[in-house]
């Protein structure tokens, strides 16, 4: 699922528009070694990239910031042979040296216009410096290469992942502790929740389980445990930052249960400002 957080400071209804964009990205720069670059050329770029590897992208969300110093867009790939879950792909930047360009890729790809991310992609990193943007015409071409490269690399990853959830029994053992290691955990001789999920949403996510809204009612497996987690998220949590980030933990802790040499796809990234260099 791919998902951008935004204010009224952004213009949305026609970011996806490269023309839109060019006509309200601002792209002077900021200093000798500053060499903004364009948000609509790397969407070309990587609307390109996608379509040379056959990827065809759905649900294409883009935000630009009103002052046209800062871009952010996420979109969902097609996969017919996976119709029951999807993954996600994207990207920010920002042209006044605040926030380099970073692509990311995931089953749950999460942009806020604050620059926190998910499923960053650390490789693919490009700040707009004159040596990256100007010097080096192919540079932006092997930022953007790195994104799709470790995309295939964790859709197999993730994939498997999921033929294992639905190849694994819920059991209830197994459901017993999702439900103990969801709502918190001991640190010592204290129990301490789960800032993200809360009780609330635990009870919401076996409401699910136990009636699923979108799912089928007939699947006995861990898939169906993780349909829960991925309905409850997106549709109980209004607060979009706390969605992503308890989306990714619960898929973390029920790969966990099932798997135990598991190793977590992706970052989450908290950026701050860096400047040119």
């Amino acid at each position: 699922m791919a998902t951008i957080c935004k204010g009224n400071k952004w213009f949305d209804e026609n970011a996806i528009d490269t023309e839109f964009i060019r006509q309200h990205e601002v792209l002077t720069p900021m200093g000798s070694k500053h060499a903004p670059l364009s948000s609509a050329l790397v969407l070309e770029k990587f609307r390109e990239k996608a379509h040379n590897l056959g990827l065809v992208l759905r649900g294409e969300k883009g935000a630009l910031r009103r002052d046209g110093l800062a871009f952010m867009y996420v979109a969902d790939v097609e996969d017919n042979m996976h119709p029951d879950y999807a993954l996600s792909i994207g990207f920010r930047q920002s042209s006044d040296q605040s926030l380099a360009f970073n692509g990311m890729c995931g089953t749950h790809v999460f942009v806020c216009e604050n620059g926190v991310c998910t499923s960053i992609v650390k490789p693919s990193k490009m700040k707009h410096t004159i040596g990256n943007v100007v010097k080096n015409a192919g540079f932006l071409d092997s930022k953007i290469d790195a994104v799709f490269s470790r995309f295939a690399e964790d859709a197999d990853a993730i994939h498997g992942q999921v033929e294992l959830m639905k190849k694994t029994p819920l059991t209830d053992e197994l459901l017993g502790k999702f439900v103990r290691l969801a709502n918190g955990e001991w640190r010592g001789d204290r129990f301490v929740k789960n800032p993200l999920l809360g009780s609330s949403n635990l009870m919401h996510i076996l409401e699910e389980l136990e009636n699923p809204t979108l799912n089928s009612h007939d699947d006995s497996s861990v898939f169906r445990l993780m349909n829960a987690v991925s309905y409850v998220t997106t549709h109980k949590m209004r607060n979009p930052n706390q969605s992503a980030m308890a989306s990714r933990m619960m898929n973390n802790l029920i790969m966990g249960l099932i798997k135990p040499d598991f190793t977590p796809l992706g970052d989450v990234v908290d950026i701050t400002e860096e400047t040119a260099e």
